[in-house]
């Protein structure tokens, strides 16, 4: 089944990823994740029928993919980065050291309050088990308050 060249709508998935040079479920996909613009009838569910306008096809292709030629032909010519590019770049580069200092240094101070704390639990528990606990043999007396003490010094 060829595509009929003087058709400017694509009415099916097979149209779209022959026109495309790509598989059904690539074509399927980059319309989930990266938004190819294909039409449906109002109402329908994900597996209806769709169209795509070659036309809208090309200008999502151009505006979406960079031609890996230009970007070839722009480093072999070249093009270098502004000042403020690099600039920035270099911040950027500053700001991810001192982060990974800083997180450097909070990682050794967490493996050390880990490690006092183990320490400091086995000191507890060998410190449980030599000094065994001990209830007394009878119950303590309730103390009574000084009113009622009064109270039988009176009676």
């Amino acid at each position: 089944m060829n595509l009929p060249e003087e058709s400017a709508v694509l009415s099916s998935w097979k149209d779209i990823a022959r026109y495309m040079g790509k598989g059904v479920r690539t074509v399927q996909r980059w319309e989930h994740h990266l938004g190819l613009p294909v039409r449906r009838p109002n109402g329908a569910s994900h597996k209806s029928a769709v169209l795509l306008d070659r036309s809208d096809l090309d200008v999502w292709l151009a505006t979406r993919f960079s031609a890996r030629g230009t970007v070839r032909g722009l480093a072999a010519k070249g093009s270098e980065p502004s000042d403020s590019a690099r600039n920035a770049l270099r911040e950027s580069i500053k700001t991810a050291r001192a982060l990974r200092d800083t997180n450097h240094a909070l990682t050794q101070q967490l493996s050390e309050s880990i490690r006092l704390l183990a320490e400091r639990c086995d000191r507890l528990s060998n410190h449980a088990l030599e000094v065994p606990w001990s209830l007394p043999a009878s119950p303590p007396e309730p103390r009574v308050n000084s009113l009622a003490r009064q109270s039988k010094r009176i009676a």
